[in-house]
């Protein structure tokens, strides 16, 4: 439990999470790998206002990273966010949040892939999002109802026309209707609609332009006090303004379930897929993964976690198909209630039809996160 200091009517929650590693193939290349110690330090600090049961925080991240064998690699990363949570009634209650991030992808990801060693630096973006949800119904009522806005703003800061095409804007509206079958079993039926604008388009390229549409049926529950989730399927369609782009229609799906057999075991399992916007090659990436992560408290302080993710993309309209995996293992110690350590191993690896877009990657850390 993280202590705070009393300011009056706020709360001034601090934290600092300091990383060093080592990192073998610090740009993801297949053939002129970069390997480098690295440290990662991250100060943290939230305002925390609880009032009844509505809640109000503001908060503060710098994260900086520096590679000791690759300067090329450093970043310095902040992010500033803001959220409200008010129940008017007992039927009406909003949820809203304000996200601004000055990040970073690193060399190697993102539209970078295979060609990291091209950059002098990491691919800096700014990210701005709104959120906004409006939920009607009492919580132990049989039927609810939420409707949601969403407002995402990227742009990069590379200037060059290949780069400046993939700034974007995503403008996203929807609903989900809860209907209670069980004491803790909801159905549920929600529908989306995305409109997705590209602020550049390059001379001779067609726009990716675009308007999604999501409907998808399924439910939430918690039918013991070892099991949880969600599973929701259905169908999503997306319609490009130009007609060089060839739309998509077909089917979408998402799943998360937590199982705890044991008082000190825990499953994750999540699986997801659908159509998501591309990160330079064809008209757009169907994705679909699949992940499952153990969690073992072995005492009272000490845990470990295990997991493992797969996942294939397809690049429609390019002909490129990406299959991916990662494996990660940690042990988690809590040395002091303000004190903790995490010493852990990842294991990257893409295998494409593209060889240049090959690649594996070992990163070894050990981190401490200190609270007051």
């Amino acid at each position: 439990q993280e202590v705070g200091i009393d300011l009056g009517a706020f709360e001034l929650v601090p934290s600092l999470t300091t990383s060093v590693g080592f990192n073998d193939n610090v740009t993801q290349s297949n053939d002129e790998d970069i390997d480098s110690w690295f440290s990662v330090v991250t100060p943290r600090f939230v305002l925390v206002n609880n009032f009844g049961l509505n809640s109000l925080r503001f908060g503060y991240q710098l994260s900086r990273g520096d590679y000791f064998s690759s300067s090329a690699d450093d970043y310095t990363d902040n992010l500033l966010f803001a959220s409200l949570g008010y129940e008017l009634n007992s039927r009406h209650r909003i949820k809203t949040s304000i996200n601004y991030e000055d990040g970073h992808d690193d060399r190697g990801t993102s539209f970078s892939r295979g060609r990291g060693n091209e950059l002098t630096s990491p691919d800096e973006y700014k990210e701005s999002e709104v959120d906004f949800v409006y939920s009607y119904g009492a919580t132990s009522a049989q039927a609810r109802l939420d409707l949601t806005l969403n407002y995402l703003d990227l742009d990069y800061k590379i200037n060059t026309d290949e780069y400046k095409s993939r700034d974007r804007s995503k403008s996203e509206i929807g609903g989900v209707f809860y209907y209670s079958v069980g004491a803790a079993t909801d159905l549920l039926f929600e529908t989306t609609i995305t409109d997705v604008e590209y602020s550049f388009l390059p001379d001779g390229s067609a726009s990716r332009d675009s308007v999604e549409t999501s409907y998808l049926v399924g439910a939430q529950w918690q039918s013991t006090a070892s099991t949880s989730g969600y599973a929701k399927i259905g169908y999503q369609d997306k319609d490009f303004d130009a007609a060089g782009r060839e739309n998509f229609s077909g089917l979408k799906w998402q799943a998360g379930v937590v199982w705890e057999p044991l008082e000190r075991a825990t499953f994750i399992l999540d699986t997801q897929n659908e159509a998501r916007e591309t990160n330079g090659d064809g008209d757009f990436i169907r994705r679909k993964d699949f992940s499952v992560t153990w969690r073992h408290e072995w005492l009272e302080r000490l845990r470990t976690e295990a997991g493992v993710a797969v996942g294939s993309d397809s690049y429609e309209g390019s002909g490129r198909t990406d299959d991916i995996q990662d494996i990660n293992l940690a042990v988690i110690y809590q040395f002091r209630r303000w004190l903790t350590f995490n010493l852990g191993y990842t294991y990257s690896e893409r295998d494409s039809n593209q060889d240049i877009i090959d690649y594996d990657q070992n990163i070894y850390h050990l981190s401490a996160k200190v609270t007051l």
